[in-house]
């Protein structure tokens, strides 16, 4: 086990290195310059060019981007554009935020889409099994700025129950975990549904069901752990997109995490901080994946004897 994680975080080395070049890549060689969005349109041509020089800009793509890895091997991960900070302290400060808005959605939508979806398997054809997945169908086709637009109109704007801007108490996280755990959950529910019929179907649950285990048992103990590996890869996938993919949500409820820090550093065309930003959500990602495959282990013998042996 110890040389397959071993083996994993060594690959994670050119994944992040090939996020980064791509990343710098892509916003170095977009239109615009970053003295131009930090002054404005009104600024003189000698003051764009004078802060651009300050800033390095004005220097070959080749070099800056050697400069900048050269920079990760010390640890460095630059200096923000816009507010001369370093960028991890920034990444770091709003990190929190968004891993509580990623953790808590993550946990809604599996409490809410994996009992159901055994529900629905085990009851299949029935009034619920329908109106499961009629739900789930529209709750995964739905747009999530949508959905967060429609909670701000109905529980703060016409209710007054909820606020919508800011994260400085629990109710603020209220509408935004919904608004992103109810896809995510008809996702499960769906996928629960599907891989729990293919296991109840099994002989050895038919064999279990044959020598009057109760069913209770049968569906938790013997079809539900054989059904859960695609659920935790679906479970892990749907985290690190979760985290990556807080711009949208984080816009809407101006909750203020990474991913407004990301969008506000694209727009102002900060270098540093959209790749650093990006490299911070690739690494968590990756690790995430990490731990999904060491779940396998606990999850399935078969799985953690291969890793034994490798």
């Amino acid at each position: 086990m110890g040389k397959f994680v071993l083996r994993r975080i060594l690959q994670l080395i050119p994944v992040l290195l090939g996020v980064t070049f791509l990343v710098f890549c892509i916003i170095s060689l977009t239109p615009g310059d970053p003295a131009t969005s930090i002054l404005g349109a009104t600024a003189t041509p000698e003051a764009i060019k004078q802060l651009n020089h300050e800033l390095g800009y004005d220097r070959p793509l080749p070099v800056r981007y050697l400069d900048y890895i050269g920079g990760l091997l010390r640890g460095d991960f630059g200096t923000s554009y816009r507010s001369r900070e370093p960028v991890l302290k920034e990444i770091i400060s709003r990190f929190p935020t968004t891993l509580k808005l990623s953790v808590a959605a993550i946990i809604l939508s599996v409490i809410i889409g994996v009992p159901l979806g055994v529900l629905s398997a085990v009851r299949q054809y029935s009034i619920l099994d329908f109106t499961g997945m009629i739900t789930a169908m529209f709750m995964a086709s739905v747009p999530q700025f949508w959905l967060g637009l429609m909670c701000i109109l109905i529980f703060s704007v016409k209710l007054g129950w909820l606020p919508f801007i800011g994260n400085s108490t629990w109710r603020h996280f209220i509408m935004p975990v919904f608004t992103l755990a109810l896809p995510v959950a008809a996702k499960n529910l769906r996928l629960t549904r599907t891989t729990m019929l293919e296991t109840i179907r099994e002989d050895y649950v038919r064999t279990a069901r044959a020598k009057g285990v109760r069913e209770g048992v049968v569906i938790g103990k013997h079809a539900l752990r054989n059904a859960l590996m695609p659920i935790v890869t679906n479970v892990g996938i749907n985290f690190g997109a979760l985290l990556g993919g807080m711009v949208v949500i984080e816009s809407v409820f101006g909750m203020g995490g990474v991913g407004t820090l990301t969008i506000t550093a694209i727009r102002m065309k900060d270098v540093p901080q959209v790749t650093a930003s990006i490299l911070f959500l690739a690494f968590i990602y990756c690790l995430l994946m990490l731990i999904v495959d060491i779940v396998y282990a606990y999850i399935d013998p078969r799985v953690k004897a291969r890793y034994v042996k490798d």
